[in-house]
């Protein structure tokens, strides 16, 4: 059984080791076949670190939550207030920072679990408004975002040069 819960000191090392395979060359780091490969995987997990660090310093602006079966990490979502736009509108403006199920586990409602868990971080904080990014071609993540009510309102591009 699956249990959501708050990220505790040590969940960072499963969170390093979900993150390069939960996103790989679906998201943004593996999607840009100008990076160098050897680089990837050290990128999603640095950002995964992140996350964890600033959980851990007590950072009320984010929460990270995790997925535990028999113990072990198998997913984690960060959700956060983004103060700039909170200020800016006048109400609190939520996001969803990050959302990764380890593929063994992906397809079994986990990451709508997750998300469900940090929007009610976000409703408890009086968030007003949610966003979340994701990449076209995720369509896992798009399906998972739109079944917790979310709608497509922007999509872009990004371009990118080596000089």
């Amino acid at each position: 059984m699956v249990e959501i819960g708050p990220f505790a000191r040590g969940d960072s090392v499963r969170m390093k080791a979900i993150a390069p395979n939960a996103f790989g060359v679906w998201a943004r780091f593996g999607i840009d076949r100008s990076l160098p490969r050897d680089r990837v995987e050290e990128l999603y997990q640095r950002e995964a670190q992140s996350y964890a660090e600033r959980a851990e310093s007590g950072d009320v602006s984010l929460a990270v939550l995790v997925a535990r079966e028999g113990g072990e990490v198998v997913g984690y979502i960060v959700v956060g207030i983004e103060e700039g736009l909170s200020e800016t509108f006048g109400f609190r403006w939520g996001r969803i920072i990050s959302l990764a199920v380890d593929p063994p586990h992906q397809g079994r409602r986990i990451g709508p679990a997750l998300v469900a868990a940090g929007m009610a971080w976000l409703r408890e904080r009086e968030c007003r408004h949610v966003e979340v990014w994701t990449d076209l071609n995720n369509i896992a993540a798009i399906r998972t975002y739109e079944g917790a009510g979310f709608r497509v309102v922007y999509s872009g591009v990004a371009l990118s040069q080596f000089l």
